[in-house]
């Protein structure tokens, strides 16, 4: 069975010949360790190089591309200050009052095969047996990022509820176009919905059935028609939800954080939603992977492991992304467990 269909077999909620292993990367930890020189890659070649090195070094069944819309050799620098600028986005002057999502939704990209470099030159340096994804936020998470505070966000959502639904359903759109190229254009398998202010700490249960719910559905129905899988990125404390989310309509669920991140036992999600979509987590990047001891660190692992398995749609990976200062050796281990204790 290669990567690619262990990967799938899994995502469809069944058992491949082993549970397959694919870890999320942080940016850090693939500028760190993915390079022989050490250096930081200055070209988007250079980045998934890198990408593409330590998925092999690792033996990991997929790789997720972290800038998967990107043409040849983007610089580096440039790409990630205008990826990460959190800064409102729109309309010139970023006012909430006057703002217009109607007249924004003609500024929704449209597309070409040429933006997708990085996600074609991964398929090219990896093959056809791996499975390659990429990520797109929710609406929800999207509009929260306009303001320049979560705070102002929400006191909009409720001083003008009519037009912040109205902003979340501009860039509903916005991200659909985007995973839909990924996977129409880029030739992507898979897409993580990143919904990082979803968790427990920031909104309510009622809020989050008020505001995030049909933001998610209406991009994992969409994904879904496009022919990808999609499945659901919320860190921290999600025990409260967690079946919440199935409603959603994504395939599979990501992070997971246990405690102290979060509150959520890989036994937990197994037994209330583990039969309606796969698993990918739960290990702790930071207290496990990073400081604990090997003998700990491997026993962590194997209970990870044996807990998510059972009954298949399961991807053994750390709850978030590998740290940047966890040794290569600690993240291959994880393939080298599964490789003794993962067999189906």
């Amino acid at each position: 069975m290669t990567s690619r269909e262990r990967i799938k077999t899994a995502m469809q909620l069944g058992q491949p010949d082993r549970v397959p292993v694919w870890c999320l990367l942080s940016l850090g930890h693939i500028v760190r360790n993915g390079k022989p020189d050490g250096k930081i890659p200055e070209t988007i070649e250079e980045l998934v190089e890198a990408e593409c090195t330590l998925a092999r070094n690792y033996h990991f069944d997929g790789t997720l591309v972290y800038f998967p819309g990107t043409r040849r050799s983007a610089r580096i620098g440039d790409f990630v200050r205008r990826s990460t600028d959190t800064l409102p986005q729109g309309d010139a002057d970023h006012d909430f009052d006057t703002a217009d999502p109607e007249k924004w939704r003609k500024k929704i990209p449209e597309y070409q095969y040429d933006d997708f470099f990085s996600s074609h030159y991964t398929r090219e340096i990896l093959g056809d047996s791996v499975h390659i994804g990429g990520w797109a936020p929710d609406g929800f998470s999207k509009a929260i990022q306009w303001f320049p505070s979560f705070d102002e966000a929400m006191m909009a959502s409720v001083s003008d509820p009519v037009r912040f639904r109205a902003l979340v359903d501009y860039f509903d759109q916005e991200c659909i176009a985007w995973a839909r190229a990924q996977i129409e254009l880029g030739g992507l398998e898979s897409i993580q919905i990143s919904s990082p202010y979803a968790g427990s700490s920031l909104i309510s249960v009622p809020s989050y059935r008020q505001l995030v719910l049909n933001s998610v559905r209406t991009l994992a129905r969409e994904i879904r028609r496009s022919g990808g899988f999609s499945y659901l990125h919320t860190c921290g404390f999600i025990a409260d939800r967690i079946d919440i989310f199935v409603e959603t309509e994504v395939d599979g669920i990501e992070c997971m954080d246990p405690p102290p991140l979060g509150d959520m036992k890989i036994e937990e999600a197994k037994e209330k939603v583990g039969k309606k979509v796969f698993l990918k987590g739960n290990l702790d990047s930071v207290n496990v992977l990073l400081r604990e001891q090997d003998t700990e660190l491997d026993r962590i692992i194997r209970k990870t492991l044996r807990a998510g398995m059972t009954g298949g749609g399961y991807i053994l990976s750390t709850a978030c992304s590998v740290a940047p200062d966890v040794a290569p050796g600690r993240v291959k281990r994880l393939w080298e467990i599964c490789q003794e204790s993962g067999i189906y």
